[in-house]
């Protein structure tokens, strides 16, 4: 690893906006990713798995790159919620999958997320950006492990804006509530990176349609943004979409791209119609702190950010 990388390790569930994120990750001089574990969310573990061995294939992310699947569903619930439409067919907008995708590495993401922060304590950062049910199975099981990671950075939540799964709640933490509570309440250092910056950093129709017209890797990634920046505005009637696991990325990368609060946060778990809402309190300097919230960001600085690195698989 060359000196000054920072050291990732990425749970995700692609998802189009996960497949943006790991080729942002991947094109980054600034990270050096570890390994990329997989939980189900945007679609099912066996979608999300088949996705991400081809994103990491178009990245041209070494062979020997761990892909480890981990839980198909939620800590707490029987059944997960159903997959999310807005990211097309199988999760990557019908892309045709690889003829011969790498295969996964044969242990499961909850021991090989601890094994890996045991390995390096205090020098590993874990992205987590599709449901924490990994995250929150693993420092349930490995209780050694959560403080050995740096930090933990959570792509997740609606705290002072309007969910996108309900009025109270995100996606992520709609899926699996329980887990996002328990990530949360462990004392670990958290940034949460949710709505309230995503929404406000959205990726142009416009540039993503120039994106697409690029060769290779590039027209690939392009063509996933102008679909999913479609299909978002059909739905919204915006031409641009919010990238938002990408802007967790770049939180790591970038952190000064964001402005930070600290807070008390934790997620509702029983509420009837607020089930996922993430509850921040970022006033009141006296009480604990246990993360920081992103409530601002450099949306013209993220999206030429996104679009440099991803014009760099023009190649």
């Amino acid at each position: 690893m060359s000196a000054g990388r920072i050291p990732v390790v990425i749970d995700c569930d692609p998802g189009v906006d996960d497949a943006i994120a790991l080729l942002l990750a991947l094109a980054s001089p600034e990270l050096h990713v570890r390994g990329v574990t997989l939980v189900a969310g945007n679609t099912s573990l066996a979608d999300v798995e088949r996705n991400a061995a081809q994103v990491l294939d178009l990245a041209g992310a070494p062979a020997d790159l761990p892909l480890v699947p981990g839980l198909a569903g939620p800590v707490a619930r029987i059944e997960r919620i159903p997959d999310e439409p807005i990211h097309g067919a199988g999760g990557l907008g019908g892309l045709e999958p690889s003829a011969t995708p790498r295969p996964s590495h044969a242990g499961h993401a909850v021991d090989w997320l601890a094994e890996q922060a045991l390995a390096a304590p205090g020098e590993l950062t874990l992205v987590a950006l599709g449901p924490l049910s990994n995250v929150a199975a693993m420092l349930a099981r490995h209780p050694q492990a959560g403080p050995a990671f740096r930090e933990i950075v959570v792509m997740g939540g609606a705290a002072f804006v309007q969910g996108n799964v309900t009025p109270a709640a995100e996606f992520n933490f709609f899926a699996d509530p329980e887990a996002a509570r328990y990530v949360l309440a462990s004392g670990l250092p958290v940034r949460v990176v949710g709505l309230d910056v995503t929404r406000a950093a959205l990726f142009p129709l416009e540039e993503a349609e120039r994106l697409a017209a690029l060769p290779a890797t590039a027209g690939v990634a392009g063509g996933l943004l102008r679909d999913f920046a479609l299909r978002y505005q059909a739905r919204f009637g915006v031409a641009a979409v919010p990238v938002h696991d990408a802007l967790a990325v770049a939180a790591v990368s970038h952190p000064a791209l964001l402005g930070w609060a600290e807070g008390e946060a934790t997620v509702e778990c029983a509420g009837e119609v607020t089930r996922g809402a993430l509850v921040a309190d970022v006033r009141r300097p006296e009480r604990a702190r246990r993360a920081r919230i992103a409530l601002s960001v450099d949306s013209a600085a993220f999206v030429r950010l996104l679009s440099e690195r991803l014009t760099g698989y023009a190649r």
